[in-house]
């Protein structure tokens, strides 16, 4: 069959739009398909500074030298984190040559571009189709808003950001909180304003908007966030991330690619950094090979994740805590090794075993009966 486009890709989300980029400037006939191919991106992304290597410095709306973790005690992760500045990623993936097609395209559609492209790349997304009513799947959610930088300044308590802050003042009775655990994501997006997110890591189903909100609202009123800030912010965001991705059979024929396909990190819900980092790995194995089987196979890395991401579900406040208590006392190559998705088994079994082993006697059988247990319900029901 001879074919009009060497690739098509679907969906110019960060994962679509990073490969087609990278395709044509390697010389490749691409086709782009996406509803709405020049809307900017509107979350939130983030990433460590060290994962955006061969992206423009301009890429960066904010660097955080320091970021900080709360668990049990403070922790700083000797890390640099970097906000993204959307925009300016955008452009820095050009799609000049890209035959851009604006549609919205089923799993069907998707299929019979077989017969335009020698490769199909699906990069829809999680759900293509829109929400799944009363969607079970595991899912992080989160609710957050921008208030300018000195009316945040309480809620980081002198941290330069704070990555995961699980102190338990989001409930009513810090010291002995019910309920699945969440954390604040309180970074600044510039030099005068600061993102201020609760956010539930993991639970099935995502915890509710409501419920997020309620303990946002409790716990930046409790460190002395003004109320005027909270119930008048400068902007608003809410998250909700499939943790195990889409969780489906790409349509015949094609490659998924980012949460569209097995792109995201099934502890962390990260997903963009690695859509970036692998783009041009692909396109060179798609030059050099011909059709790739797949984008991210299944590897012994990610069991060790998926048994990771089971104990999240399943881990109470107290045991989440000593979790992360333990992640903040990791040296750094190994929080770079649970935070990251290309880490190996060898790597990332070191990392676990590390964590495991530095726990108390009740956080490791904590850990051990999330793994063997049953699951836990968030609560607040749907996001």
């Amino acid at each position: 069959m001879r074919h009009v486009h060497d690739v098509a890709v679907v969906g110019l989300g960060p994962a679509g739009r990073a490969l087609a980029s990278h395709a044509v400037r390697q010389g490749m006939s691409v086709l782009a398909v996406d509803p709405r191919p020049d809307a900017p991106w509107t979350p939130t992304y983030g990433a460590w500074v060290e994962e955006l290597s061969g992206l423009p410095p301009e890429v960066v709306a904010r660097a955080i030298t320091v970021p900080e973790l709360w668990a049990r005690r403070r922790h700083r992760l000797e890390r640099p984190y970097a906000v993204l500045d959307n925009l300016a990623l955008q452009r820095a993936l050009p799609l000049a040559g890209v035959e851009v097609r604006e549609a919205r395209l089923d799993d069907d559609e998707v299929a019979a571009l077989r017969s335009e492209a020698r490769v199909v790349v699906d990069a829809r997304g999680a759900r293509p189709a829109g929400r799944r009513p009363r969607d079970a799947s595991p899912a992080q959610t989160a609710v957050g808003i921008v208030v300018p930088a000195a009316d945040a300044a309480a809620a980081l308590g002198g941290a330069q950001g704070l990555l995961m802050d699980w102190r338990a003042d989001w409930s009513a009775t810090p010291r002995t909180p019910q309920g699945t655990p969440s954390f604040l994501y309180a970074l600044p997006l510039d030099d005068d304003r600061v993102l201020l997110e609760e956010t539930c890591l993991a639970a099935a189903p995502g915890m509710g908007v409501a419920e997020l909100r309620e303990r946002l609202l409790r716990r930046l009123l409790s460190r002395g966030v003004p109320a005027s800030a909270v119930e008048r912010p400068l902007g608003r965001e809410a998250v909700w991330i499939p943790m195990r991705g889409r969780d489906e059979t790409p349509p015949a024929g094609t490659i998924a690619v980012g949460t569209a396909g097995r792109g995201g990190h099934l502890i962390t819900g990260y997903s963009v950094a690695h859509s970036l980092r692998s783009a041009q790995a692909l396109v060179d194995r798609v030059a050099a090979d011909g059709v790739p089987r797949a984008a991210d196979p299944l590897r012994p890395a990610d069991l060790l994740r998926q048994a990771g991401l089971r104990a999240l579900l399943r881990l109470d406040t107290e045991g989440t805590t000593e979790l992360f208590e333990a992640f903040g006392t990791l040296p750094v190559h190994r929080q770079r090794a649970v935070m990251a998705r290309g880490a190996d088994a060898q790597q990332l079994g070191a990392a676990m075993w590390g964590m495991f082993a530095s726990m108390p006697k009740s956080g490791k059988a904590a850990l051990v009966r999330a793994t063997l247990g049953p699951g836990r319900r968030a609560l607040g029901g749907q996001p």
